[in-house]
C-alpha cells in the first residue's frame, strides 16, 4: 500500500485541479482522506477523479471518472474543521493513470486542500 498526498489552495470563488504524478501500474484505490480547515463552512467541495491524462484545466472539471459518482446522492464531499475518511475501493486496470482532486470554492476566502489517497499496487502483490 502507498499513500499519495495532494496539497494546495483553492482561490476564493474559484476552482482548481490537483494531480498526482503518473502512476505507472494498475492499482486499487483503498481510501480517500480529506481535511477541512476551520472556516470552510461546507463551501469547499472536493471531487476525486481517476484520469488518463495529466491535464489540470484552469476552469471546469478534469477528464476522467469521478470516483464518488457511482452510487452517492452527490459526487463530492464538504466539511468544516474536520476530517472525512472514505473507504472506497476503485479498481484501476490501466497503467499510466493519474489521480486528481477537483476543488470548487464558493466562499469569499481562500481555502487549503489537504487530501491523502491510499492505493494498493496490483503488480506488487505476492
Amino acid at each position: 500500500m502507498k499513500t499519495v498526498a495532494l496539497f494546495g489552495s483553492c482561490p476564493a470563488s474559484g476552482e482548481i485541479t490537483l494531480a498526482t504524478p503518473r502512476i505507472s501500474m494498475p492499482y486499487t484505490v483503498q481510501k480517500i482522506k480529506a481535511r477541512f480547515p476551520q472556516g470552510c463552512q461546507n463551501m469547499l467541495k472536493l471531487r476525486f477523479y481517476v484520469s488518463p491524462d495529466a491535464d489540470c484545466p484552469a476552469v471546469g472539471k478534469p477528464n476522467g471518472h469521478s470516483m464518488l459518482s457511482d452510487y452517492g446522492q452527490v459526487d463530492y464531499i464538504v466539511g468544516d474543521q474536520d476530517s472525512k475518511s472514505i473507504e472506497h475501493e476503485t479498481e484501476v486496470e490501466e497503467s499510466g493513470s493519474f489521480l486528481k482532486v477537483y476543488a470548487e470554492n464558493s466562499d469569499t476566502f481562500v481555502h487549503a486542500i489537504d487530501v491523502q489517497i491510499t492505493i494498493d499496487d496490483k503488480e506488487r502483490r505476492f
